[in-house]
């Protein structure tokens, strides 16, 4: 499949329930992946807030699996946004404790932070709230 005929069909899919930019940053960071860092596989998922990426870098290497949530750099987080954005992701593997930003900058250069969550018996996001 083309590009031009990928964009397409995110349009077709997306188009209803996103908004064009969500959908055209979404397509920026599959090329990214893709293309220009080679990563093996790469899916696009959608809830009703974002459309986000399942995205395995090697796949010799099971432990290589993320989500990849595209956003803007001038996107406004907190740490209550993120923990209620990760937790209504779809599809996530039982034992999945992080997730990548891939932030687009105003000149269209990418970087990926991973954020992971605590796994032990205290939740101190909770106890920050």
């Amino acid at each position: 499949m083309s590009l031009e005929n990928l964009f397409e069909d995110l349009l077709d899919k997306y188009s209803e329930t996103h908004h064009m930019i969500q959908i055209h940053l979404a397509y920026q960071i599959y090329v990214d992946l893709v293309f220009l860092k080679k990563w093996n596989k790469v899916e696009f998922k959608h809830n009703d807030q974002l459309i986000y990426l399942h995205a395995i870098e090697n796949l010799n290497n099971s432990n290589n699996y993320n989500i990849v949530i595209p956003c803007k750099s001038t996107s406004i987080w907190s740490v209550e946004s993120i923990k209620k954005m990760f937790n209504n992701l779809n599809d996530l593997p039982i034992d999945c404790k992080s997730f990548t930003l891939g932030i687009q900058d105003e000149d269209s250069s990418i970087s990926y932070y991973e954020l992971s969550f605590n796994t032990g018996l205290s939740d101190p996001i909770n106890s920050l709230i």
